[in-house]
């Protein structure tokens, strides 16, 4: 099978606020996130190739941070009462999400170290 990924992706004990245009949000869990996306555990179905807007929370040096990303929903997966919501991120900087690219950028670090 052919790994489509550019990033490697890290787990993070996180929540997310998934807004999906037009519709209510969605509070998820995060199962991961790399440097071009997230991965879901959503309670409600989100459809593929639609823009969203994830409202990241997550523990970074011991205080929370929430940051805003958009992405593009590229698959959605039921799996044992949720889906699981693959997104890819837009426009993800190091200018516009400071504590996630450094979150990220860490996690890259200590993966590198790791024998």
């Amino acid at each position: 099978m052919h790994e489509r990924r550019q990033h490697e992706r890290f787990s993070i004990t996180s929540l997310a606020d998934l807004i999906v245009e037009g519709k209510d949000s969605i509070e998820a869990y995060v199962m991961n996130v790399s440097r071009n996306g997230v991965g879901l555990y959503s309670p409600t179905e989100a459809p593929v190739g639609a823009e969203v807007t994830v409202h990241l929370t997550f523990n970074h040096h011991g205080d929370l941070h929430t940051e805003s990303v958009t992405g593009e929903v590229m698959r959605c997966n039921p799996h044992v009462g949720v889906y699981l919501v693959g997104i890819r991120f837009e426009g993800m900087s190091e200018t516009t999400h400071p504590e996630l690219i450094s979150f990220i950028n860490e996690r890259e670090r200590q993966l590198a170290m790791t024998p």
